[in-house]
């Protein structure tokens, strides 16, 4: 049940209406509610007059680096809205290596062929997803000019995932496309496979699955040690869609992929599906972030032959709790697998909620899990771990993301944190750092050295939807290159329309 604290007293009224009309709207005749009166009485009685927003403590000691952020702007014959939904670092050229973004994590070891070993030695270039527009662009951040590459026209992508899904050594991507800019319940998504022409570096749409709901995720997946390649879709949908999927390649090895889908789980609002051995027996399992009305990580531990396992590794307390993503990562160095989890989400309701932030699921072994807040923030929708200071452990970086007519109304006018970053300065405790306040219109951020100064930079994506998006309508892009130790960079604040 959702907590009464979770919004102001003058707020329950609506959602508890809410609430009646859907049960109704469901169909079901199974349940007997109590009048809706009695429930918003109750509801009202318990919840506060007012709520208070907590925001990230300013670290008292400055950060051992500073940034220099350059905004890329829109071309002059692009449409004045970018909904950057997803970035990625990696290279897309042809041979044998392990992708920045997506290789095997430290305690993978599945033996079979695993589609998401693939890189090479030509640079990186930043790969970006804009849903509003469609277009899949790679952006080599080493020319002077910015150049971009259109990779791929399609209806609104949302994650990008490199791969070498057919074996030919050259990169491919897999991308999940929502099928619609709104939320709303359909079967427009898809994923889609875009092969990469190993002689011509041309990528060719293969639409691998479709008829879907919003499709958010899709990563590929060795199933077996003969080489079966699968991908694990998250598909997000709405109220009466959506769940997660696995594909699998059912085509004649050297025949181009045939995938057959099967439903692992029902649920709605799966957001994220990272890969990895997390019990460390040789196979590799996933993760799953679900939210809607479960709130809660997944690990679906691989049994052999596509057959999985699940079993719940942490539950929120509240179904206004706002999951909005997760990153596997080694965060405190001790060899194994932990999990960032970010929730901000305020598309339920268009609440802030005083619960939203950053925290992480310390990883105890064998599947066992140990929950740590590591800071408040409003609409913390992406956190992405590195070493940014070159201290030797990892920091975290966060981004937020706020729809435009967000309540209570009053909090869209307070210049509230939209890029921090945790520092790490003992073993656990993390001391948070505001880089940038009142642009809180980021749903995508990527970590990389994309310079090779041996400095770790990162790049956040605007997002149209976002709040205060119209005051940077035409940047898209924001790199934030690290300048190393010197003077700190003091908060970006709004300054007008661009």
């Amino acid at each position: 049940m959702p907590r009464p604290e979770s919004f102001p007293r003058d707020a329950w009224h609506v959602e508890v209406e809410k609430a009646y009309r859907k049960y109704e709207d469901s169909g079901r005749v199974d349940l007997d509610p109590p009048p809706m009166g009695q429930t918003i009485e109750f509801y009202r009685s318990h919840a506060p007059e007012a709520i208070s927003y907590p925001e990230p403590r300013e670290a008292d000691a400055p950060l051992r680096a500073s940034f220099h952020p350059e905004r890329l702007d829109l071309g002059p014959d692009q449409q004045a809205n970018a909904a950057i939904a997803g970035l990625c670092w990696t290279s897309l050229g042809s041979g044998q290596g392990t992708s920045v973004a997506s290789g095997p994590a430290k305690g993978d070891n599945a033996t079979a062929r695993d589609p998401r070993i693939h890189g090479s030695k030509q640079p990186p270039v930043l790969l970006a997803s804009d849903m509003f527009s469609g277009r899949v662009i790679a952006v080599d951040l080493g020319s002077p000019q910015r150049t971009t590459r259109l990779l791929a026209q399609l209806n609104n992508p949302c994650h990008i995932e490199p791969c070498d899904l057919d074996g030919d050594g050259a990169t491919d991507l897999v991308v999940a496309d929502l099928g619609s800019y709104d939320v709303r319940d359909h079967d427009l998504g898809r994923v889609v496979w875009l092969r990469q022409d190993g002689r011509t570096g041309r990528f060719d749409e293969i639409v691998l699955a479709s008829g879907l709901g919003r499709v958010a995720d899709a990563r590929p997946i060795a199933l077996d040690a003969s080489g079966t390649v699968g991908l694990v879709v998250a598909e997000f949908g709405w109220y009466r869609t959506g769940g997660i999927l696995l594909l699998t390649n059912m085509a004649p090895p050297g025949q181009p992929p045939r995938f057959e889908s099967q439903v692992l789980d029902p649920r709605t609002g799966a957001i994220h599906v990272p890969v990895c051995d997390l019990d460390r027996d040789g196979r590799l399992d996933f993760l799953a972030l679900v939210s809607n009305e479960s709130e809660c990580v997944e690990a679906f531990l691989h049994q052999g032959n596509g057959r999985f396992h699940r079993q719940t590794l942490w539950r929120a307390p509240d179904l206004a709790f706002g999951s909005s993503g997760i990153e596997l990562v080694d965060l405190d160095g001790d060899g194994d697998l932990d999990i960032l989890y970010t929730n901000g989400d305020s598309f339920d309701n268009m609440y802030v909620t005083p619960w939203h932030g950053i925290q992480w699921l310390e990883n105890q072994g064998p599947v066992q899990f140990k929950y740590h807040r590591l800071a408040d923030m409003s609409g913390a929708c992406v956190a992405r771990a590195g070493d940014f200071d070159g201290d030797g452990d990892l920091d975290i970086l966060v981004v937020a993301f706020l729809p435009r007519n967000l309540k209570p109304d009053w909090l869209g006018e307070r210049q509230l944190p939209s890029i921090v970053l945790l520092e790490q300065t003992s073993p656990g405790n993390f001391a948070p750092h505001i880089l940038e306040r009142g642009f809180a219109c980021h749903a995508a951020a990527v970590i990389g050295d994309f310079n090779h100064d041996g400095r770790l930079d990162f790049a956040v994506g605007n997002h149209a939807g976002g709040h205060r998006a119209s005051d940077v309508r035409r940047t898209w892009l924001t790199v934030w290159w690290n300048q190393g130790c010197g003077e700190p960079a003091r908060p970006i604040r709004p300054s007008g329309p661009r």
